[in-house]
């Protein structure tokens, strides 16, 4: 259009009018390129400080890592096992892998699979495979439960997990995880040989730990049958939805939640039990509004009430319940446990009961990108610089047609066109 206004003017100085016009639009256009190049600028110095300064998860790490916040090298490991934090080191000893084995593991990546992985918070339900183990120190004292599952349930079995890779004489494969530094292992570790108290089918009643299973007394008390056996249920009901199961719908916000634990002892002899639920996954969308007479641990998430003895075929039952946010969070996925802010309540006690919840539309968007393409720092700045070069191009280009427009019309002022 300039090209056609200014060829044609000397033959139709009425021309001059439309040159003001395409002037006005010039003007128009120089200052939308000028706050382009100014966001452009903007986002370009974001960047650089994304690179240079990278931020770090909010919820990095979690109660189920073995070295909080994930390692960098497996010295980090190994100083909180020279330490026992955590009582990591005990774990170790349980599962039998040495520090030089820990210590020789190299730096690499490896797939999910059939393997398990250990952590110190139970996440799923004995049905999804997670199985628990008690630990004790080198007196024979309990000092802390940790769980094993199978990693599968984390992600898909062919994500890549980065970590440091080891041979163990006793265990065979293992992996330290690098964002967690939780134990991945093949296998667990054989339980130790029982102890034996009967000869010729008859019960040694000259050893003080011979004595008869009460519920069945032709079984020594420590036989593997003559163990209380805790199983554990749990439903969930939506309140505010017509007291419908909560799973079979999506909780929205402000939605009541009503959930009753049940323990029963199927065993042959009598037992204390704990009576305790790990909430942290519900309360990253909700609050608990009634516990139920229980009691909850504002660090770890934990609501408990007081050991209860259960006789065999005896049951006891407890009810709490929980609202959900009025305001639901957008808040990105955990770094180290992906089930952390997934838009899903989930919950576990025997069995898991997951309840999808109304996200806002960040969180929907996060879910259907798994996976942004894999780029670099150098990747990134390379993009963002072209993006400026042409950003600029136009904006001077736009100048310099401006200026143009603003010495033909001076000419045509003049008389010199």
């Amino acid at each position: 259009m300039f090209k056609k206004i200014v060829s044609n003017l000397p033959f139709s100085p009425a021309l001059v009018g439309q040159l003001g016009f395409y002037a006005k639009r010039l003007r128009k256009e120089e200052t939308t390129r000028r706050l382009g190049l100014i966001f452009i600028v903007l986002a370009l110095v974001v960047q650089s400080l994304v690179v240079f300064q990278p931020s770090e998860s909010a919820n990095a790490s979690n109660a189920t890592d073995m070295v909080n916040g994930g390692i960098d090298s497996i010295g980090n490991f190994l100083s909180a096992y020279d330490s026992n934090t955590k009582h990591l080191r005990d774990v170790m000893n349980y599962t039998g892998i040495t520090r030089a084995e820990i210590a020789a593991a190299k730096y690499d990546t490896f797939k999910t699979g059939e393997k398990l992985s250990w952590g110190f918070a139970s996440r799923f339900s004995y049905k999804q495979g997670e199985r628990q183990y008690s630990i004790t120190n080198t007196k024979g004292q309990k000092v802390t439960t940790v769980y094993s599952r199978p990693l599968k349930l984390w992600g898909s079995t062919s994500t890549s997990i980065p970590g440091w890779v080891g041979h163990s004489e006793k265990m065979g494969w293992f992996a330290i995880m690098k964002s967690c530094g939780n134990l991945v292992t093949i296998k667990t570790p054989p339980p130790p040989p029982p102890a034996k108290c009967i000869v010729n089918s008859k019960l040694l009643e000259d050893d003080a730990n011979c004595k008869p299973c009460p519920g069945n007394e032709t079984l020594w008390i420590n036989d593997e049958s003559c163990i209380p056996n805790i199983t554990k249920v749990k439903t969930a009901t939506n309140t505010s939805q017509g007291f419908i199961d909560a799973s079979s719908t999506t909780a929205r916000a402000n939605d009541q939640i009503s959930y009753t634990i049940t323990i029963e002892n199927t065993g042959l002899i009598a037992t204390t039990a704990k009576l305790e639920d790990n909430i942290s996954d519900l309360l990253e969308y909700a609050t608990l509004i009634d516990n139920g007479g229980g009691t909850l641990n504002e660090t770890t998430k934990v609501v408990s009430w007081p050991d209860v003895t259960l006789n065999p075929k005896s049951k006891q039952t407890r009810t709490f319940v929980i609202k959900v946010l009025s305001e639901i969070p957008a808040t990105a996925s955990g770094a180290s446990d992906p089930t952390s802010f997934d838009c899903i309540l989930s919950n576990t006690f025997g069995n898991s009961i997951d309840i999808n919840i109304e996200c806002p539309t960040p969180k929907v968007i996060e879910q259907v990108t798994k996976e942004l393409p894999v780029t670099g720092p150098t990747e990134n700045m390379l993009f963002a610089g072209m993006i400026l070069a042409i950003t600029t191009y136009f904006y001077a280009r736009t100048r310099q047609v401006k200026r143009e427009v603003c010495l033909i019309r001076q000419d045509v002022s003049t008389g010199t066109i």
